[in-house]
């Protein structure tokens, strides 16, 4: 089988490397860069330190601190006329996914006519943009290393993705010391994210070596580094160990690609408005329980990297089984809740499974998923 893999993105790593942010700036010839972070990065004082640096190396900023959660399309494309206005000819971008999403939207803009729901889907003649340094400040989507953009698309109530190599940073800066001060629920439910990053990749229907590769060891570290981070948030060899999880998942994922999990988790935070992580984790054991009917093989490494012991003989059913209880065991200990929990009924939640259907990422399922079993994917996970 011939298959192609994607080149990854140049990244710098350790205690203090986002002090480097300025001289790598000024390494790729920038003179005026727009710095992308939202208001509680600002609040804390980690986007002032960072865009100092910046200025401290001679170059001009111009500060979009108004990052939202889950990129609106409206928010992406003000911050694009801000850029071009200004006329940078960089980005940095200090935060989480949503932070690295609105840059990769704003480079897309850039040199490319808005609404940016034009250019949803994977585009290979875009117009280039500028160079982009990624500064996350979570360990979970993994997008500083990706080739692709979530933007919610406010008028359709819906979130998809632009996939070109303009949303490729030019630059990944990975400083465990931005991560020390995130709160438990937050590394929870990122650190989750990522780990549905990896499970997905290794068991889709795109699935390669490399994929598989970063994708167990990404599985491994989380098992062994998020419960840590959870509950000593200043462990610094867990937040380092996370960064490194997160990075790998990303970039098992743009080799491979999610599935299910993630469009039950679209759907989801579209619908009811949850945080990313916490929509892919509610179903996620029950998902990975589905795919071991055909990708056993790849369900049994998922169970051995999270420290489950899986018998040489059992069955397709009993490694799913495991690999259930496992994946629910560290949400549990997560303290990430159910849907019942979050508050929503269970009449509503089985209601989206048409929506889910309709999601393009279940084209990467490793069997077919009817809507009916959807249903039942959802219902099984409502209170467990």
């Amino acid at each position: 089988m011939i298959t192609s893999y994607n080149v990854f993105v140049p990244a710098v790593m350790g205690s203090g490397a986002s002090l480097r942010t300025g001289l790598k700036v000024r390494e790729l010839g920038c003179q005026k860069v727009l710095v992308v972070y939202d208001k509680g990065l600002k609040d804390v004082g980690i986007a002032d330190t960072i865009v100092e640096n910046i200025q401290n190396s001679g170059i001009q900023t111009i500060c979009f601190d108004g990052v939202l959660p889950d990129p609106p399309d409206t928010m992406i494309e003000a911050a694009a006329a801000m850029a071009v206005n200004e006329g940078v000819d960089g980005i940095v971008a200090i935060g989480g996914g949503s932070a690295i999403d609105t840059a990769k939207g704003i480079n897309v803009l850039i040199n490319n006519p808005p609404p940016i729901m034009k250019y949803f889907g994977v585009q290979k003649t875009l117009n280039p943009g500028v160079p982009m340094i990624f500064i996350p400040t979570t360990s979970g989507t993994g997008s500083e290393v990706t080739n692709m953009c979530v933007v919610s698309c406010t008028s359709l109530d819906k979130k998809d993705s632009v996939v070109s190599p303009v949303c490729v940073g030019t630059l990944a800066i990975l400083d465990p010391d931005l991560t020390l001060g995130l709160p438990p629920k937050m590394t929870a439910a990122t650190g989750i994210d990522a780990l549905a990053h990896a499970v997905e990749s290794l068991t889709g229907g795109q699935a390669n070596p490399i994929s598989d590769a970063l994708a167990r060891e990404a599985i491994r570290l989380i098992g062994k580094w998020l419960p840590v981070a959870f509950r000593e948030g200043s462990n610094l060899e867990a937040r380092e160990q996370m960064l490194l999880a997160s990075m790998y998942a990303g970039m098992a994922f743009t080799n491979a690609l999610v599935h299910v999990g993630h469009s039950i988790g679209h759907t989801l935070g579209a619908q009811f408005h949850l945080p990313h992580g916490i929509a892919c984790a509610v179903t996620l054991p029950e998902v990975i329980e589905y795919t071991a009917k055909t990708e056993f093989n790849k369900v049994r490494m998922i169970c051995e990297c999270l420290g489950e012991v899986v018998a040489e003989d059992a069955s397709s059913e009993e490694i799913g089984a495991i690999a259930r209880k496992a994946i629910r065991t560290l949400i549990k200990s997560l303290e990430i809740p159910n849907l019942k929990e979050l508050g929503i009924s269970l009449e509503n939640a089985v209601q989206i499974a048409p929506l889910v259907a309709a999601d393009t990422g279940l084209a990467l399922a490793p069997y077919r998923i009817p809507t009916p079993k959807i249903a039942e994917l959802i219902k099984s996970a409502y209170d467990a």
